[in-house]
């Protein structure tokens, strides 16, 4: 052999991985055995096994409390009410997921009846406020969670972790990194069987946790007037759209879910950023399969346009270690 020989294993070792994942979609077939003969529960009977080892490589696996209940955000200068409109009413609240840890976000409260119960979910750099219409960053026609509130949902918006490095590092130690904190996250949870994808799926699921108490609420007291039972719906755009993917197919109360500028194959998914590699996932799950979760409920596809993420924020003095990866846009979108 002539030339560097060390650039030459290291290309031969990645020609082996990217044969490795190509095989590994195409056995697949081997982890699924659905039963399309027997009705649906004899379908969901079928396929539980593959939801449930899902569940486990995502990390959702911890117990959320028995009763989940939303409380308001507020100072005695800064109320919990901070906005409304004709059609709805928007909170700051937050709510438990699991022992040590709480989400915040918006709740847009509808006005009249409630047609539906929807978690509405941002892109990672986007604020709940921003599809709530509260903040600028999107045109009137993409502010979707007002938008579904003006139409009679009750919407609950939870906050995201971001791709910016601010928080990553230790600063009793002095040290911080480029890091995102999506990956400043997946690092650490990485070693504890979790991951920042299953962090936030619980706190979707919490979410509707509740939304499911509302309804039961809600049909205890259909008597008196109140609301009927509504379906629950979970929409979301790029990052967004992959954690209510993830949340459809684990959580059949779901009835429904919209999932936007998030659905492609997933054999090069090691040139997408670090925090989104899930160890175990690609030998039985690609999006397909996943979707295979959701099923026979409303699973909607939608091809539009993503953020470019081209990378983690630059290295600086300071600050460094990042993995690279990026988010390209889907082709024609």
């Amino acid at each position: 052999m002539d030339g560097d020989l060390s650039a030459q294993m290291i290309a031969g070792i990645g020609r082996f991985f990217e044969n490795e994942t190509r095989l590994a979609a195409a056995n697949r077939a081997t982890f699924w055995k659905p039963d399309l003969t027997g009705g649906r529960a004899a379908f969901e009977k079928s396929v539980q096994p593959n939801r449930e080892r899902l569940a486990r490589i995502l990390g959702v696996v911890d117990p959320r409390p028995a009763e989940i209940d939303l409380e308001y955000v507020a100072t005695l200068s800064v109320p919990a009410r901070i906005a409304e409109t004709d059609r709805f009413v928007v909170y700051a609240v937050r709510w438990p997921v699991l022992e040590g840890l709480s989400a915040e976000g918006l709740l847009l409260q509808p006005n009249g009846a409630v047609l539906a119960r929807v978690v509405a979910l941002p892109d990672a750099d986007q604020t709940p406020e921003v599809i709530a219409g509260l903040a600028p960053g999107l045109p009137p026609h993409l502010q979707y969670a007002r938008r579904l509130a003006e139409n009679g949902c009750q919407v609950i918006v939870p906050a995201l972790v971001d791709r910016a490095d601010t928080f990553s590092g230790n600063a009793s130690l002095n040290l911080r990194t480029n890091r995102p904190h999506r990956e400043w996250i997946y690092r650490q949870a990485f070693t504890l069987g979790r991951h920042p994808i299953g962090y936030e799926v619980q706190t979707i699921l919490a979410a509707v946790d509740w939304f499911a108490r509302q309804n039961g609420v809600a049909a205890a007291s259909r008597r008196s007037g109140m609301d009927s039972t509504a379906p629950i719906g979970v929409v979301g755009w790029a990052e967004g759209g992959l954690l209510a993917f993830y949340s459809a197919a684990l959580d059949q109360r779901i009835d429904s879910v919209l999932v936007s500028g998030y659905f492609a194959p997933r054999e090069r998914l090691w040139d997408e950023p670090i925090y989104r590699n899930v160890f175990g996932l690609l030998p039985e799950f690609g999006d397909a399969e996943i979707a295979q979760l959701i099923a026979p409920r409303t699973l909607l596809v939608e091809h539009a346009p993503t953020p470019r993420v081209d990378g983690p924020p630059p290295a600086r003095p300071g600050r460094a270690g990042a993995a690279p990866g990026r988010i390209v846009p889907l082709p024609g979108a």
